[in-house]
């Protein structure tokens, strides 16, 4: 279980966070790529309906968030639970968009979009490294 309680907004940016960091950690070939990828989309997304949820909804489904991300991690995890240590990567957003759009694959263009909109709202290097590391692995469709 995890606490739900306090402010929403901050909550959802630590978990994305935390997941885009399980994500530089476990993710090493297609397969565990596109698992990892679906760690941060979905919790990233519920960000966009937030909104239109009531608090105590919204509380339960970032629980339930937190809960599918973890089963992912548990069924394809390795001995590294997330990465701590993150280098620094030279692609600013334009890059990343355009190489995720050259990709084409649509798992590597909603990873982009969801760690780009979550890095605006609360900075970190895990979605830069997170979308190139997504686009070394992920073949160009």
């Amino acid at each position: 279980m995890i606490d739900v309680g306090g402010d929403i907004d901050l909550l959802l940016a630590e978990l994305t966070e935390v997941f885009a960091r399980a994500y530089l950690a476990n993710a090493r070939s297609i397969q565990t790529t596109v698992v990892f990828i679906h760690g941060v989309t979905s919790v990233a997304a519920l960000g966009n309906i937030i909104p239109v949820l009531s608090d105590a909804m919204t509380r339960s489904a970032l629980r339930y968030a937190w809960q599918s991300a973890c089963g992912l991690y548990a069924c394809f995890g390795s001995e590294s639970a997330v990465a701590s240590e993150i280098e620094p990567r030279d692609w600013d957003e334009d890059q990343l968009i355009d190489r995720a759009i050259i990709n084409g694959d649509e798992h590597v263009i909603k990873f982009t979009e969801a760690c780009l909109r979550r890095n605006t709202i609360r900075p970190s290097p895990a979605y830069f490294a997170a979308v190139d590391s997504a686009l070394a692995v992920m073949p160009r469709r």
